[in-house]
């Protein structure tokens, strides 16, 4: 290996008192919450985007939110933001960065590009631009290159190219966020979980959400429970569970990081776990009702409750799942909330019958719209779908429509609101409640 001098950089020590330039990703819809969730953690100068977050904020905050963050995709520190207005340039700025200084030559490495109406022919191959200029900064420096993986790397680097300017992120998180160490099996379309924390947290902050927080226990019922992931992340949140307790994180990699740091962070995440399921068995503030007419997602959900580290709800009844027909679930309280994505597609189908998606769908919502009405009384619905016209199909007004995107689907999370009192009978063609 050559004996090359080494470029000037910013020293290691430095870098972890610097203030960065940052960025984080989620779920569209979800801007305003992120931006509330990261700001406790320290996030300053806050400017949401569609589908993220820019903010300022130290090294010791940023990785505190990517061991944090429930709603986050991604977290990213800026190494790089200049006018581009080429390829070339991109190429000449990307290599100009210290990259030696953020990860080791025996470091792995993959690239990622968005482009944001940049005037380019390929963006695969301004992006292998990326990659070369990487590449081609070590050579420079150690007369060798790190490797590309793709599939498993231990450094990330993301970015994006506008028409007049390029901007790169040491990416924090590695895996994205939403995979929070615990999930074996997904079931069928899955929903990730930072959308699923999304979710409750509306429901949480919510009028309805608030006021049956003062219950004890307050009641929540998921009827179409998949594999129990808007369960986990609801006790996450109720019992502080950490998301990343269980995960490895691609900032652990990274040069500035300190071991000593990771432990603390590790040993600060466990004491907070340990306190909330204490409180949670000890005052018993809440019971989680799940069910789905799968016995194998019924199992599933179990089996990620106990891996996430709250098979003692499980055990002490604060937590109950079981296989049932939605339209056969009776509500266990006077009051309470229904939390749920209802199904679609197969699962519509899951008991097997020989009939058209939509046709399923429609027999089973409208079904279920009835049994709503007739036996939740003084219960608030909250159902995340991409039926943007659910009001049709369960024949039920929604007081208010979050819009959320799942990917790139559109979707709403209805409140509805089932007021006491005797709904009508449906008359042929009518939308009476």
């Amino acid at each position: 290996m050559s004996t090359l001098s080494i470029k000037p950089g910013k020293p290691v020590n430095s870098t972890r008192q610097s203030t960065f330039e940052c960025f984080a990703s989620c779920p569209r819809g979800l801007e305003a919450l992120l931006q509330t969730e990261l700001e406790q953690w320290g996030a300053s100068n806050c400017k949401p985007v569609p589908g993220g977050l820019h903010f300022q904020a130290s090294w010791r905050q940023a990785t505190r939110m990517t061991y944090w963050s429930r709603l986050a995709g991604r977290i990213g520190l800026q190494v790089m933001k200049a006018p581009c207005d080429s390829d070339e340039t991109f190429y000449k700025l990307a290599k100009a960065v210290d990259w030696h200084n953020w990860f080791k030559l025996s470091h792995t490495f993959r690239v990622d590009l968005n482009n944001l109406g940049a005037d380019v022919n390929s963006l695969r191959f301004t992006q292998l631009r990326l990659k070369d200029a990487i590449c081609d900064h070590f050579i420079e420096q150690f007369d060798e290159r790190p490797n590309v993986s793709v599939e498993n790397p231990d450094v990330r680097v993301f970015g994006a190219i506008s028409p007049n300017e390029a901007v790169l992120y040491v990416d924090l998180a590695g895996e994205n966020l939403f995979k929070r160490g615990w999930r074996e099996d997904k079931g069928v379309a899955p929903l990730k979980e930072n959308l699923a924390a999304g979710l409750w947290t509306i429901v949480a902050n919510s009028q309805a959400g608030k006021a049956l927080a003062e219950e004890r226990p307050a009641h929540y019922l998921d009827p179409f429970c998949g594999s129990g992931t808007l369960v986990i992340e609801s006790l996450s949140t109720l019992c502080q569970r950490a998301p990343g307790l269980e995960r490895r994180f691609a900032f652990e990699n990274l040069k500035v990081y300190d071991p000593a740091w990771g432990e603390e962070l590790q040993q600060d995440a466990n004491k907070r776990f340990n306190a909330g399921l204490d409180r949670a068995l000890s005052d018993k503030h809440f019971r989680w009702h799940a069910s789905d007419i799968t016995e194998a997602l019924v199992q599933m959900a179990v089996d990620n409750c106990d891996r996430a580290g709250f098979g003692e709800l499980v055990d002490e009844g604060l937590v109950i799942f079981s296989q049932r027909d939605a339209l056969t679930v009776a509500p266990p309280a006077p009051t309470g909330i229904i939390l749920s994505n209802p199904p679609y597609g197969e699962r519509v189908r899951a008991k097997g019958a020989d009939v058209p998606e939509d046709e399923a769908y429609q027999r089973l919502f409208k079904a279920y719209g009835d049994v709503l009405k007739h036996q939740f009384s003084g219960w608030t619905a909250f159902l995340f779908s991409g039926d943007l016209e659910i009001k049709k199909t369960l024949n039920l007004s929604p007081k208010r429509k979050a819009p959320l995107y799942n990917g790139a689907i559109e979707c709403r999370l209805f409140e509805i609101p089932l007021t006491r009192g005797i709904y009508r009978p449906r008359a042929e063609g009518s939308a009476v409640e």
